[in-house]
């Protein structure tokens, strides 16, 4: 069974999470040698909201996705200021041994391109959740074994960035390492006990009938470390089963999903779903379209689901040019979604 790809390729440099250039992707080992030349350390870049005290995320929170790596950010600062986006997720930070840097290689609280980004979108009155790994990315605690560096890099983020949520997204063969699994957890742990406004997210692969055994352990792993996760966010996308309604296959993911959260633990509800489809055209060729989404939207609505969200903000216009040649790909374009549409109307249907 094919695994969804969650990102898509980044115009900026061809490594991040999920990201395969012309060229195909960059190694790790390539970005290893980047990190080793980078100052370890770096000043934290100080933020509008780093001093006010963090509030917690509200249930039916709206957060899409946004590339920080990508050629179109510029829409989300047009979704924030004109189509009423309050939170948006900021992917993706990726471990690299026991550093974090961002999807173009710069460090956590020291990226020129990304954190200007943050700062602009955090004047504008938009908080953010940051969000850790995807397809070909890590978090740190998949990266790295020191459970105090562990902890340490993620509290680095929430103070580079005066933020109280964070995301992992795993994928691929991080999912079935339970070891790193036990580390973030027993990380989120220490940290929610640091910082009382603490909520956190795993955003994983699944499909119309749930999540895999893998995903199931990541929830186990948090029950195991005496921690509860604040919002299970499935990837509904990528199915690889053919031709279906993509808005009732998010429905199904969720429902079956919640089914698989409560057998773990009986204290989950709908307020800890999420869910995350890729808009327009994916890489399987299948279509979410903006009907899907007003399904998916309104089904979210009435049953009180935590979060809902995209795969991503750059994508939420119509192709033109050379982005419509992209879309004839096998993969997606990282810069429209492939479907007629006008720009940011994704996200008013979500929102």
């Amino acid at each position: 069974m094919r695994r969804p790809l969650f990102g898509m390729p980044s115009s900026r440099t061809r490594f991040r999470a999920g990201a395969e250039g012309a060229s195909g992707p960059v190694s790790r080992a390539a970005v290893g040698a980047a990190v080793a030349a980078l100052t370890v350390g770096t000043a934290l870049v100080a933020v509008p909201s780093a001093s006010a005290a963090p509030q917690a995320l509200a249930a039916g929170t709206f957060a899409p996705y946004t590339d920080m790596s990508n050629s179109n950010e510029g829409l989300l600062d047009t979704a924030i200021t004109g189509h009423g986006v309050k939170t948006f997720t900021a992917a993706f930070v990726l471990g690299s041994g026991c550093n974090q840097i961002w999807g173009d290689t710069l460090p956590v609280g020291n990226d020129s391109f990304t954190d200007p980004l943050i700062r602009k979108a955090q004047s504008e009155g938009a908080s953010v959740i940051i969000s850790s790994g995807g397809a070909a990315g890590l978090p740190l605690a998949w990266s790295c074994t020191d459970q105090s560096a562990i902890t340490a890099g993620y509290q680095k983020i929430i103070d580079s960035y005066g933020v109280n949520s964070l995301d992992f997204d795993i994928e691929g063969a991080a999912i079935a390492d339970t070891a790193a699994a036990t580390r973030n957890m027993q990380a989120m742990k220490t940290l929610k006990a640091a910082n009382p406004s603490l909520t956190f997210s795993v955003t994983l692969p699944v499909l119309p009938s749930g999540l895999t055994a893998d995903g199931v352990n990541i929830i186990k792993a948090a029950k195991s470390a005496g921690v509860k996760i604040d919002n299970v966010n499935i990837m509904t996308m990528d199915y690889y089963q053919g031709s279906q309604d993509m808005g009732q296959a998010a429905i199904s993911a969720a429902e079956a999903t919640l089914g698989q959260m409560q057998s773990v633990d009986s204290g989950y509800g709908y307020g800890n779903v999420g869910i995350t489809p890729m808009i327009g055209v994916n890489d399987d060729g299948s279509v979410f379209s903006l009907a899907n989404a007003a399904t998916v939207a309104s089904w979210a609505a009435s049953h009180g689901v935590g979060r809902l969200s995209f795969w991503s903000v750059n994508r939420d216009t119509a192709c033109g040019g050379v982005a419509a040649q992209q879309v004839a790909r096998p993969d997606a374009s990282s810069t429209c979604s492939g479907v007629s549409q006008s720009p940011l109307a994704f996200t008013d249907a979500f929102n």
